[in-house]
This record gives C-alpha cells, structure tokens and sequence, in this order.
C-alpha cells in the first residue's frame, strides 16, 4: 500500500511539474521608470515611490544616463546615480541603464568615452545597459535619414565599451520608438534592417517602445513596418530575419521598455480606458514569449507640465485606476 502511494504522488508530480515550469518560462518582468520620483526628486519623494513599488511587487528600474549630464571639465560625475542606485539597493530594486551620448549629433569616441566609464563605475551595481533612446526619432538622433548608419558606429562602440569595462553585463540594442513618423521617425523594422546592414552584430536582446496612444492595444497595428503592442511580431519577424542572417543575433529576448497612456492632451484618454488599456497592453505583452520585460514609464505624473502624461499615481501619490491594473500584471 505504501509503494502504491508513493508511485501514485511521484506520478502526479510529474503531471503538475511541467505545467509549473511552462509557467514559469512565461514569467515576464513588469518594471518602472521615474528619475523625476527615484532620481531628481521633483514630484514624489524616493520613499514614497519606493512604498508604492513594494505595492506592485516591481523589483526593477529603468534609468536614462545622458552624457551631457555627467559630463564635466574633470570626466564625470555620476553622484546622483550613485545614491538613486544604492536607494534602489537598498529597497530590493535591480536597476538598468540607458546611455545617451550628446545627442542628437554625437561624437562616436566621446560616446564610448562615457559608456565605459559609466560601465566601469557602475560595475557590480548595474547588470543590463541600453545603447542610446529611440534612435529612429529625430529629437535623439539627427538628421533621420542617416540615423541607422550613425547608430550603427554608436552601438558597436558603446557595445565594447561596456563589456570591456564589465564583461558580465547585458547590453541592449534598439530602444526604438514604435512607429514612421514622417520626417520625425523612421519605422522601427526599417530602421534596425539598415542598421543590421553591415552585419555581425552581437546583442544581448532588442530593446522597444511599444506606445501607440491612438488605438486600443488589440487594434494596434500600423504598418508592417512599425511595431506596436499590437503588432510585436512585426518586429520578432525582422529580428528572426536578420539572426538568420547573421546580421544581428542575440535578440530572442525582447524589452519593452518604455509603455503608458496618456491622460491628457489631445491623445489622452480617461482614466477608466487607460487601466483597461493598460491591462489589455500587459496581456498581450505576457502572452509573447518573446517578451521578457515591460517598462510602465511614468510612476507618478509629472508635476512640472510635461505633456507625457502616463504615470499611474497623481502628482500627490493618490492611486490612479491604472495602479491597479499594473499592480495585478506584476503579481
């Protein structure tokens, strides 16, 4: 009897344990990006962002470094990374970071320059780097039409910059911005493909925006060459493409890593869509496999008139519906 016990549990754990471990490969990080709240202080206070996150369950960070900030006449400073990065420590918060050079027409040497550095100084601390902010928008990176060529030189020299300086960390390609603008953005796929050109690039996983403040998440589609929430496989299909290749490899994992609503404006909607969109948004995203990460940007909204208006707190702290939806998505 007591051998037939034995065998009847060891057979249903091997009925229940792969379906946990296929849970688990679907395991998706929901992270946050606030510098104005974690960094430069300037709406919340740290400890009340820090209080909020423990209430989503959101244990990682995004950070925006730029070169122009650090920047001084003895190298660089990055004092006030230092204490947004021991804070976050300190609260059980894994942090990345993104590196802009002096944008939008840089200095390839000078970029590498500073990614070293900041790989170097951050060494141990930071695990996972972005080379530069939506690189097919013209604000970051000008004049468009010659970006992806400009971006290629910027990529392979922050890559080995920042793996010369900490060879266990992960560096992301991309970050691009969702979708053709006309003269303001190339289409991402466009964009990675002429990138992609000269090949043999190396990544350790592609890195975008999925916004489209227009259209509900399930109607967001575009052109074939733009990559929405709704039309991620545009991109997975390019990035498959170009490892076949051997163009660009690395970049089974994909990071969403910056995602939101709009609450005002001429694009903002109601607080009630917003959560319903942003849990249908989170949806889609955790059904991808491919999908490893989604970034909400902001926490709380900006108290100085910016229009991006996508934080999931008031300006004041108090819960908006979309901290709900979020908080549920990260759980």
């Amino acid at each position: 009897m007591h051998r037939l016990i034995v065998t009847i549990i060891l057979a249903a754990m091997a009925i229940l344990l792969p379906a946990a471990g296929a849970q688990a490969a679907r395991g998706m990080e929901v992270a946050i990006q606030d510098e104005d709240v974690f960094v430069d202080n300037k709406t919340l206070s740290p400890d009340r962002g820090y209080a909020a996150l423990r209430q989503l369950g959101v244990k990682r960070m995004r950070m925006l470094v730029t070169q122009a900030g650090v920047e001084n006449g003895n190298g660089f400073d990055f004092a006030k990374y230092d204490r947004a990065i021991g804070q976050a420590a300190a609260n059980g918060v894994r942090v990345q970071l993104v590196l802009v050079g002096r944008y939008p027409r840089p200095n390839v040497p000078s970029f590498a320059r500073f990614a070293g550095a900041a790989a170097g100084h951050f060494q141990g601390r930071v695990d996972r780097y972005s080379i530069w902010n939506e690189p097919n928008f013209k604000s970051w990176l000008a004049p468009v039409r010659r970006a992806p060529a400009l971006y290629r030189k910027l990529y392979i020299a922050g890559y080995k910059a920042v793996k010369a300086a900490d060879r266990r960390a992960k560096v992301l390609i991309g970050e691009t911005a969702p979708y053709a603008q006309g003269a303001r953005a190339m289409a991402p796929v466009k964009f990675i493909k002429k990138v992609a050109r000269g090949g043999k690039l190396k990544s350790d996983g592609y890195a975008h925006h999925p916004y489209d403040f227009d259209n509900a998440p399930q109607r967001s589609k575009r052109g074939r060459n733009d990559a929405t929430i709704g039309s991620l496989s545009n991109m997975t299909k390019a990035l498959d493409q170009l490892a076949r290749q051997r163009k660009l490899t690395g970049t089974k994992a994909l990071y969403l890593t910056e995602y939101g609503y709009l609450a005002t404006g001429r694009r903002g909607i109601s607080e009630a869509k917003r959560a319903k969109y942003l849990k249908k948004g989170l949806s889609i995203a955790r059904k991808n496999r491919r999908v490893k990460q989604v970034v909400q940007y902001l926490l709380a909204q900006p108290s100085d008139g910016s229009p991006f208006t996508t934080g999931i707190l008031s300006t004041n702290g108090a819960q908006l519906p979309s901290f709900g939806a979020l908080m549920r998505a990260a759980r």
